[in-house]
């Protein structure tokens, strides 16, 4: 199950993020995964106009779906390295 996804904000058009906490990207026209795990990102780079930056997934998450509650969440909330 994907949920339902929104845009990020400053991000409309590039990329998404679901209630669960997976990003989509737009040019990439695929969910972002991290060695095979679709909720092993902690940090995220986002790019737009040739700019990148790099955001918490949960932050993101939050400030998008900032009904919902804490255990919607399914993705890394500190850093996760293989």
């Amino acid at each position: 199950m994907k949920g339902e996804r929104r845009a990020i904000r400053n991000y409309e058009k590039f990329y998404d993020i679901t209630s669960s906490g997976r990003i989509y990207s737009y040019a990439r026209k695929r969910y972002l995964t991290r060695k095979n795990d679709e909720y092993g990102f902690h940090i995220v780079k986002l790019s737009k106009e040739g700019v990148s930056s790099n955001f918490n997934v949960y932050q993101l998450w939050r400030s998008t779906f900032s009904e919902l509650s804490d255990e919607e969440f399914k993705g890394a909330r500190k850093v996760k390295y293989k």
